[in-house]
Order: structure tokens, then C-alpha cells, then sequence
């Protein structure tokens, strides 16, 4: 069957049968709806039709029953998922809802989300071959002054879907989709692909090109250290590729400090472990991952800068370590204390919980600057939410209410847990506190913990999407591989902030 033949995408209802079938579906491949009903009972989820224009390939999806338990997921979460498997078995097809369905717009722009990103194919530009021109002059542009991508990077569905009563998607709805899928495309390139310089020439890159009014900066080791990022300069202490931080600005740059949000993504392009050294294969295989928040904060403040007007007296600045934790002869040792660039000070007894140390910088950066709100993003757990809702920690309940609202509508899904008060697992006696906890096992409340003591007073909240960024086997539509998540309900936090 050639790549080409047209394809027809039908959602059907949970519970309901085929029966359900559009009269105008029917009519396209010469059936009556009760025959091509008939066909899809008997052969269920796809099929190829000798309509007279040709053949046509019919791909079924049911949207997933509706449960009610906490957490369960919403209308929006399972047309979501029905568009992902539809456009796992082809791109590019027309969307067909069962008569008497009626989606509304977030179900809609779901459903077509779903649709582009499960054709999404993410994968590795072949490499050259060594001595190659090209791979010289990728060996030689490793400087934050060239900003040019890695070819190959982006997209890569075999077509987009389309809505078959000939309606388009929003832009804002397809802008969502593209930077989900820049964000998988970069979390499945493999480590030695994408190292911080090339991470930070990505990013510089799609603020480019998919953006408006984004300022980029890439600071150097050397200015990271100068700012005062201690943590940075020691998880990147022991890899031959020196740690960069990423600067990205949008918005009034005479705000005062109060209105501008601050945003944090964990850029580790490759997490071994270090000193701490990891000893799960599995884990391992898929630890080129660790960059995945970086790229989702970069790609949601890109997505918001396209499609909201900054306000006078607004500005959002996002601060990304990238760096790999590598194990050498100058990696970061158990018992060493750090500084970050507020002046607080953390006791590394773990150089496997790396993320939070980077994020802390960011946090610090962004609290003694006295910005107005913090958010921030990491691989840093299992996400303490399962894998089909993002974990979110939160100082301030009012922040954590507005966050999950804000991703639950746009079908990226937060779930809001408590910080762990009272239960002071990180006290140190050499340093402000630890970066993991000696007598209990180290988890989401823990590495939220940490951050939540750097962050102070200032409204901040915790998006760890160490359980959704990633996924080690199939679910809900996802194959196993990248996700994107947290993408775009962090382009809506950043919009919002902007409304208010």
C-alpha cells in the first residue's frame, strides 16, 4: 500500500457502535453507513476501502470510557489520546467524529494534537562519518557564537490531519503541536548529538524561527561562574563539554522586578550518574533524555511569545543550565559544598541528584533578582504523579490551583501534591542543607523540598515530569520514547502571566 493513499481518520464513542457511523464518511468510499459499519465490527480498528477514486485506508479510534476517580483522565485527555493512536498507524489524515458527537474547541485541538504527534516519527540525524566537512564544522562551531541547528532537527510527521468538514485548526493549536514536537525531536537525539553547545544552539535557533521578540543569550562557563552559578560549574565539572547557560528574555525590559516570572529548565544532556554512578542499563539507555525540561521551557516561551502581546510592565526570562553529569577525575564528589548565585549553600551528598543543584541556581538567580514568580522544570524523579500527569509542588496553593487549571485544559495534565512539611530530611551541618535526604529513600518531595527552601517566599511552583517526559513501555497512545510534556502548559502559565 503506497504512503500516499488517502486517509480517513474516524472517532468513535467508548461505549457506542458502529452504527454511529457519518452517512458522509460512507458516502466517500460508495457505502451506506450500515454496511461500513458492518466492516468496522468485523475488522475493527482499520481497513483499506476500493473506493471508486481509489483506495482509501480507514483508521478507527474509541475514545477511552470516562472515569471519575481523582486524577482520571479528562474529555480533553482522552480525545488526546485517540488522536495519538490514529495518527500512529498513518499521517495526515481527515478527522471523522461519529454522528451525534459534538467536541468542543480544547477537545478538538486535542484531537488534532494527538493526531500530528502520534505520526511524529523523533529520531537521530545519521551521523557522518568522522573527518567528514561537515562533521568538522560541527566539531569547529561548538561556540555559543554560532547559533545555526544541527540539520535534521524539527517535526518529522508524515503529513498533518485535517478536519474532514474542511475547517482548519487554529494557529495556536498547530504552534502547540510543532513545539511538542521540536521538544520530542531533541529528547530522543542521542547524547553524543547534543551536547550543551549544540543543546543552546537549538534553542537560540527555534526562538528564531518559531518566536517573536525573544532576546537570546548563551553564557560561557566563565560567566555562569562569574554570576555566581556554583552549581552549574560543578555538575559540568566533570565532562570535556563545558556547561552553558541559556538566557531567554521576552517581553517589557523596563518591568519592574515584580513583573517579570522567572522560568528554570534542567538541561542535562546526559545524566551518568557521576560519583553516585547509575547502575540500571535500562536507566542509562535512556538518560540522554535528562535534557527534556530545558527544551520544554524554551519551547513553551518561544510558543507563548508567537501567540501573546507582552504588556507594558511584564517580561518573562527563562534560565537553562545545560550540562552533562560525567564521571571523571574532576567530577563533583559526595561531602563538597557548592554556592548558588543568591549566596545559599548546599551539601552534595548525592551527585546523582544533580538537576535540582542546576535548578537551584536558577531559582537563586531568579529570587535575588526579586522576581515576581518562579517556575521551574526537571527530570528530577518519578514525578510522584504516575506517567500520565505531571507532578506540580507549589508554596503557594492559589499558584498550584491556577497551574493544574491552566494544563488540564490544554490536555498537558498537572497534578498538585504537597510539599513534605515538617519532615526535615535535608538539614546539613556544613551548608544550608543537602541536596538529598541520608536516611530515607530519595523522592519527589524531597527534590521539591530542596528547591522550595531556595525559592523562600517568592510565589513558586515545581513541574517534575520525571514520569511523564519519557515513557520506558506504551501508554495512552504514547510509544515508548519522548513526549513533550509540560510544553504547552508552561506556554500557558507564561501567557497568563502576561494577562494578568
Amino acid at each position: 500500500m503506497s504512503d500516499r493513499t488517502p486517509v480517513e481518520y474516524l472517532v468513535l464513542t467508548a461505549g457506542g457502535g458502529a452504527s454511529a457511523v457519518p452517512a458522509a464518511l460512507a458516502a466517500e468510499v460508495g457505502l451506506e453507513a450500515g454496511q461500513l459499519a458492518a466492516l468496522i465490527e468485523l475488522v475493527e480498528d482499520r481497513l483499506v476501502l476500493p473506493a471508486a477514486s481509489g483506495p482509501r485506508r480507514l483508521v478507527v479510534a474509541r475514545l477511552a470510557a470516562a472515569l471519575t476517580g481523582p486524577g482520571a483522565p479528562s474529555a480533553v485527555d482522552r480525545c488526546f489520546e485517540a488522536g495519538l493512536r490514529l495518527g500512529a498507524v498513518a499521517g495526515g489524515g481527515r478527522i471523522w467524529v461519529a454522528d451525534g458527537v459534538e467536541l468542543s474547541d480544547p477537545e478538538r485541538d486535542a484531537l488534532w494534537r494527538g493526531a500530528y504527534l502520534g505520526a511524529q516519527r523523533p529520531a537521530a540525524p545519521v551521523p557522518e562519518p568522522v573527518g567528514s566537512a561537515r562533521n568538522v564544522r560541527e566539531r569547529d562551531a561548538l561556540s555559543p557564537e554560532h547559533p545555526a541547528p544541527v540539520e535534521g532537527s524539527g517535526a518529522s510527521a508524515s503529513g498533518r490531519p485535517t478536519f474532514a468538514d474542511g475547517s482548519e485548526p487554529p494557529q495556536l493549536t498547530t504552534a502547540r503541536a510543532e513545539a511538542a514536537a521540536w521538544v520530542r525531536e531533541l529528547a530522543e537525539r542521542p547524547a553524543n548529538r547534543l551536547g550543551p553547545a549544540e543543546f543552546a544552539r537549538e534553542i537560540a535557533a527555534f526562538a528564531a524561527s518559531a518566536g517573536r521578540g525573544l532576546a537570546v543569550e548563551v553564557w560561557s562557563l566563565a560567566d555562569a561562574e562569574q554570576r555566581g552559578f556554583g552549581a552549574v560549574a560543578a555538575v559540568g565539572g566533570g565532562s570535556s563539554r563545558p556547561p552553558l547557560v541559556v538566557r531567554l528574555s521576552w517581553g517589557d525590559d523596563a518591568a519592574p522586578t515584580a513583573g517579570v516570572l522567572g522560568l528554570v529548565g534542567k538541561g542535562i544532556t546526559f545524566d551518568s550518574g557521576g560519583v553516585n554512578l547509575k547502575r540500571d542499563a535500562g536507566e542509562l539507555a535512556w538518560m540522554k533524555s535528562d535534557m527534556a525540561a530545558a527544551a520544554a521551557v524554551a519551547a513553551g516561551l518561544t510558543l507563548a511569545s508567537a501567540h501573546a502581546e507582552p504588556p507594558t510592565g511584564r517580561r518573562v526570562e527563562a534560565i537553562l543550565p545545560l550540562c552533562d553529569n560525567a564521571l571523571s577525575g574532576s567530577s563533583m564528589r559526595p561531602g563538597d559544598v557548592i554556592a548558588h548565585p543568591g549566596g545559599e549553600t548546599t551539601e552534595i551528598v548525592d551527585t546523582d541528584c544533580e538537576g535540582r543543584l542546576v535548578l537551584g541556581d536558577g531559582i537563586s538567580w531568579c529570587r535575588s533578582r526579586e522576581y515576581g514568580r518562579i517556575l521551574d522544570a526537571g527530570t528530577l524523579t518519578d514525578g510522584g504523579a504516575g506517567l500520565r500527569r505531571t507532578g506540580l509542588w507549589s508554596n503557594d496553593a492559589g499558584l498550584a490551583r491556577e497551574l493544574a487549571e491552566l494544563g488540564d485544559a490544554a490536555a498537558d495534565p498537572l497534578w498538585p501534591l504537597p510539599l513534605p512539611y515538617g519532615e526535615e530530611a535535608l538539614e546539613s551541618r556544613v551548608a544550608g542543607q543537602r541536596n538529598a535526604p541520608m536516611d530515607r529513600p530519595d523522592v519527589g518531595r524531597h527534590a521539591a523540598a530542596f528547591l522550595a527552601e531556595i525559592a523562600g517566599d517568592t510565589p513558586w511552583a515545581h513541574y517534575d515530569i520525571g514520569g511523564t517526559a519519557y515513557m520506558e513501555h506504551p501508554i495512552a497512545g504514547w510509544p515508548e520514547g519522548p513526549t513533550g510534556s509540560a510544553t504547552v502548559a508552561i506556554a500557558e502559565a507564561v501567557r497568563a502571566w502576561m494577562r494578568s
